[in-house]
C-alpha cells in the first residue's frame, strides 16, 4: 500500500469524513478518491477551503481536513489555519512539499518550510518522515487538535514520502490500531479551592454574567441556564457565545461589544456596567473581544472556566477558578446562596435591546430590518454567517438568537471574506437546516469565485450582499479621526452582483425594498439551491448624533 493511501485511510479510520482543498502537482500520487469514506470538496481558492473546515470543525466539534499544494497553495491556506487558531476549531491541515532531496527553502521552485510557516498559527506542527509513522503521527495530531482549547494541527506531506510503500498486510495492521478522535474528559474542579468565588457572589447585589464560547465547547449552555435561574443574575454575551442562552430569557440584556453605543446613538455600554458590581466571567475567552476596556477595568472580575489561556499583562481577572464546567456550575448551585434582587437599571436596558430596532434617519438604509428579515427567514434554528465589516456589528448585536452555534462570525480573528466559505461550511454541518450568509460587497467579492463551488456541490444557502461599493467599516474608522475621507483607500467600483452570480449558474435577484427580503428568503429557501440577494444601501458611517423619537426610548 502506497504512503499516500495509507494516509488517507487513517483520517478517514480516526473519524475525518470530509476533505476541502486543491490539489497541486503531487496529484499522481495524492489520489482523494481512493478512500471512498472521504468526501472531497474542490474549491476555487484555498483559503475557502480552510474557513470550510474551519466553520465544521467548530460547529459539530469534529476536526476536518483542509488541504493544499506546496508552496502558494498553503501560504494561501494559512489565513484558513489562522482562522482556527484564533476562533478556537479544530482541524487537521494538510499540505504536500517538493520530494526531500530537492529542499532548499526560499531556493527551489514553490519551496517553503512549511513546518516554520504553520507552527506559530497551530497547535502542532510536524512532517511526514516515513510512511510507517503515519498512522501514530495523525493520531497524536488530531488528539492535540480537540483536546484543551481546540484549534489547527498542520502536517507536512512530501512527494518522494506520498510514493513509499508497505505491505498491505501491515498497512492493515496499523490501520486496526486507530478509532475515532475522542475528546479527553474536562479537568476535575478542586472545590477546596472555590471558597473565595462562593464568598463574593453571595456578598454582591448586582452580579452580571458575561458568557465565553468555552460554554458551547463544553456541551454546557443548559447547565449555565439554570445557574442564572436559581441565582436571578442576568447575562450578557460576546459574539462568538450568542445562542448559549436564548436571547428571548428574560435574564438575557443583550450581546456587547465596543459598537453598542454607535449603533443605537446612546452611552449603553457604560450603563450596564456602571449598574454591576461583580463580574462573572464564565466560558470568557479575551480573544472574542469584549475587553476588560469596556468596564474600563474597574470591576472585580471573577473567571470561572474549564481551559483558560493566561492573558500576561493585557488582562488578569481578580479570580480565576478551572475546572469542569458541567461540574462547577451545579456545584455552586448547591451552596444556598439567596438569588439576588431584580437589576432594575439592566431590566430597564433590557426593553431597548428586545426591540433590536435601534432608530434609523430616512436618509440611511435601514440595516436594522435587513437583519430582522434575514433572521426571520432563517427560523430559531437556522445558521446566519456574518463575514467582516460594519454589517457585522448590526447583524451580531441585532439579530436574535436561540440556539448555540446559530450565529457564526470570524470573531477572534476578524478574516476578510469568511462569510460565503463559512456558509457553505455550516451548511454541510447542518445540512438540514436553513443556512444565510451576510456580507459587505468588498468582503463578499473577496472569496466570490466560490459562488461555483456552491453551485457545483448544491449547497443551498441564501448569499445576502449589502452593496455600498466601499470598505465601510474602515471608512467609518477613518471618520473617527477627520472629516473627509481618503476615498481611494476605501471606495471602488461597481461591480453587479447579480450577473456575477449568473455567470457561475446562481440565481440571483437585485432587491430594491427591504421590507420585501423576508418574503424573498423564504422563495429562495423553497427551491433548495443556492441563492444571491443583493441589496444597494447607504451606511451612516459617522453614526450620527440623532434625536431619538420619544416613542423609542427605554421606558415607552
Amino acid at each position: 500500500m502506497k504512503a499516500s493511501k495509507l494516509f488517507l485511510k487513517s483520517v478517514a479510520k480516526l473519524g475525518i469524513r470530509k476533505v476541502f482543498g486543491i490539489v497541486g502537482g503531487e496529484a499522481q500520487a495524492m489520489q482523494f478518491d481512493e478512500e471512498p469514506s472521504l468526501d472531497f470538496y474542490l474549491t476555487r481558492h484555498e483559503f475557502a477551503a480552510g474557513i470550510m473546515a474551519d466553520v465544521f470543525g467548530r460547529m459539530t466539534g469534529e476536526p476536518q481536513m483542509c488541504y493544499s499544494t506546496f508552496g502558494p497553495g498553503l501560504s494561501n491556506l494559512s489565513t484558513g489555519i489562522v482562522s482556527a487558531i484564533l476562533d478556537r476549531s479544530p482541524m487537521l491541515a494538510v499540505s504536500a512539499q517538493i520530494p526531500r532531496a530537492e529542499i532548499q527553502f526560499n531556493q527551489t521552485h514553490q519551496c517553503i518550510d512549511n513546518v516554520a510557516l504553520m507552527r506559530p498559527i497551530t497547535k502542532f506542527a510536524a512532517q511526514i518522515e516515513n510512511v510507517l509513522e503515519i498512522p501514530a503521527l495523525l493520531k497524536t495530531a488530531l488528539e492535540i487538535a480537540v483536546n484543551d482549547i481546540p484549534g489547527p494541527v498542520y502536517l507536512s506531506f512530501p512527494t518522494d514520502v506520498m510514493e513509499q510503500e508497505i505491505p498491505d498486510a501491515e498497512a492493515e495492521a496499523l490501520l486496526q490500531t486507530l478509532s475515532p478522535i475522542k475528546r479527553n474528559p474536562a479537568p476535575l474542579p478542586d472545590f477546596r479551592q472555590l471558597d473565595v468565588v462562593l464568598s463574593k457572589i453571595k456578598a454582591a447585589e448586582k452580579p452580571l454574567v458575561i458568557v465565553g464560547n468555552q460554554l458551547i465547547r463544553d456541551n454546557c449552555c443548559e447547565e449555565l441556564v439554570e445557574f442564572i435561574n436559581a441565582h436571578n443574575i442576568p447575562v450578557i454575551s460576546t459574539l462568538a457565545s450568542k445562542g448559549i442562552i436564548p436571547e428571548d430569557h428574560p435574564l438575557f440584556i443583550t450581546t456587547c461589544n465596543k459598537y453598542v453605543d454607535k449603533i443605537y446613538h446612546d452611552d449603553l455600554v457604560s450603563q450596564i456596567f456602571d449598574n454591576s458590581d461583580l463580574l462573572l466571567l464564565i466560558g470568557y475567552d479575551f480573544g472574542e473581544d469584549l475587553k476588560s476596556s469596556l468596564w474600563k477595568n474597574k470591576k472585580e472580575t471573577i473567571v470561572i472556566n474549564t481551559h483558560y489561556n493566561d492573558m500576561g499583562t493585557v488582562f488578569q481577572p481578580d479570580t480565576l477558578f478551572t475546572g469542569d464546567l458541567k461540574q462547577v456550575l451545579p456545584y455552586i448551585m448547591q451552596q444556598g446562596i439567596a438569588p439576588k434582587e431584580d437589576n432594575e437599571a439592566l431590566l430597564e436596558l433590557k426593553q431597548l435591546f428586545d426591540k433590536r430596532a435601534p432608530f434609523v434617519s430616512e436618509e440611511f438604509s435601514n440595516i436594522p430590518l435587513i437583519i430582522q428579515s434575514v433572521r426571520n427567514a432563517l427560523g430559531e434554528s437556522g445558521v446566519l454567517c456574518s463575514d467582516i465589516g460594519l454589517h457585522k456589528q448590526y447583524a451580531g448585536l441585532l439579530s436574535k438568537t436561540y440556539k448555540p452555534d446559530t450565529f457564526m462570525c470570524s470573531n477572534v480573528c476578524g478574516t476578510f471574506g469568511f462569510g460565503l466559505p463559512a456558509g457553505l461550511g455550516a451548511k454541510l454541518a447542518r445540512p438540514a437546516e436553513r443556512v444565510a450568509v451576510i456580507c459587505g460587497d468588498g468582503g463578499f467579492h473577496s472569496t466570490s469565485q466560490d459562488l461555483e463551488t456552491a453551485v457545483r456541490y448544491n449547497i443551498p444557502v441564501v448569499i445576502v450582499v449589502l452593496k455600498d461599493n466601499a470598505f465601510g467599516l474602515i471608512k467609518y474608522y477613518q471618520f473617527l479621526e477627520r472629516e473627509e475621507i481618503f476615498k481611494r483607500s476605501v471606495e471602488f467600483g461597481n461591480v453587479d452582483f447579480v450577473k456575477l452570480a449568473e455567470a457561475n449558474g446562481m440565481k440571483s435577484i437585485q432587491l430594491e425594498a427591504p421590507e420585501q427580503l423576508e418574503a424573498l428568503m423564504e422563495l429562495a429557501f423553497s427551491t433548495n439551491k443556492p441563492m444571491l440577494i443583493e441589496i444597494p444601501i447607504v451606511y451612516d458611517y459617522r453614526f450620527r448624533e440623532v434625536a431619538v423619537p420619544e416613542e423609542m426610548e427605554i421606558n415607552d
